[in-house]
């Protein structure tokens, strides 16, 4: 993969990602290659055929600003790039230590492009979409602020309901596997893997255990009668009020989450490292 352009976006707000995006910017244009910077969430990028597409994107932050740059840029089809400025920095796979070293084996081939399962999801309210849209981690059914269980009917593959009283049920990606999903004791999944988890938070009277399904299948949620608010949240950073009768699909989104990987560290060296696994 040969790298002549690239798009770096920085965190908004944040005078740390600003400068050191500085940095990269006049790094990165002093070895020939052209740089299209912008901070904060720019609109939708779609490919134009008039217009060259990036060889990579760049993201200077967290985690949580490389889920929301993926989702808003993925129509680009193009690589993502973390230089990790965050807390976990999971998704991140340069240091602000060492970014320039690093970059250099990149520019000369040492990497690797990891492409992952996106989720799509479809929001329906008396028969007429309300909500769709991507999620890189994961869809979350959830209950509000309230300490009381939702209803939840689970259309499973093979014509499977299940109904289901829980704080709710996490949709999630292999990428998001460390996140939320982990939490609420769902499995650790490899990242490459094509796979869909589905996770209960707390069930109440139901031994639903976490459950991995091929990422070519489609699950529906329904929201059952109750008194309880319940809420749509994707990837911790967007959320939407559910009513009674509001039915949501999960599936396969068409386009995958590239990311551009260095080899420093495996998927096993960093659950290690961030202490996902670790000896008694």
């Amino acid at each position: 993969m040969k790298i002549s352009s690239v798009i770096l976006t920085t965190k908004k707000s944040s005078k740390e990602a600003s400068a050191l995006g500085q940095k990269v910017r006049k790094w990165l244009e002093d070895q020939g290659i052209l740089v299209i910077s912008f901070q904060g969430l720019p609109d939708h990028l779609k490919p134009e055929p008039s217009k060259p597409v990036p060889d990579l994107i760049i993201v200077l932050g967290g985690d949580g600003t490389i889920l929301s740059r993926a989702r808003n840029l993925l129509d680009l089809g193009v690589p993502f790039l973390g230089i990790n400025l965050g807390q976990v920095g999971f998704m991140a796979e340069i240091s602000p230590l060492s970014w320039q070293d690093q970059l250099a084996g990149i520019i000369s081939g040492n990497m690797s492009i990891s492409q992952r399962v996106v989720l799509s999801y479809i929001l329906t309210r008396d028969e007429k979409i309300i909500e769709q849209g991507c999620a890189i981690n994961e869809v979350v059914i959830n209950r509000g602020e309230l300490a009381r269980l939702i209803n939840l009917k689970l259309e499973l593959p093979g014509g499977v309901s299940q109904e289901v009283r829980a704080d709710g049920v996490i949709f999630s990606t292999p990428t998001g596997s460390t996140a939320y999903s982990v939490s609420a004791g769902g499995p650790l999944v490899h990242p490459d893997l094509e796979v869909m988890i589905i996770t209960p938070i707390c069930p109440f009277l139901h031994d639903f255990k976490s459950l991995v399904l091929p990422s070519k299948e489609t699950v529906y949620a329904g929201i059952a009668q109750s008194d309880a608010d319940c809420f749509l949240t994707v990837d911790g950073q967007l959320g939407v009020r559910l009513r009674p009768g509001d039915r949501i699909q999960i599936s396969r989104h068409p386009r995958d989450f590239k990311v551009l990987c260095v080899p420093v560290q495996s998927f096993i060296s960093k659950l290690v490292a961030k202490r996902f696994l670790k000896r008694r």
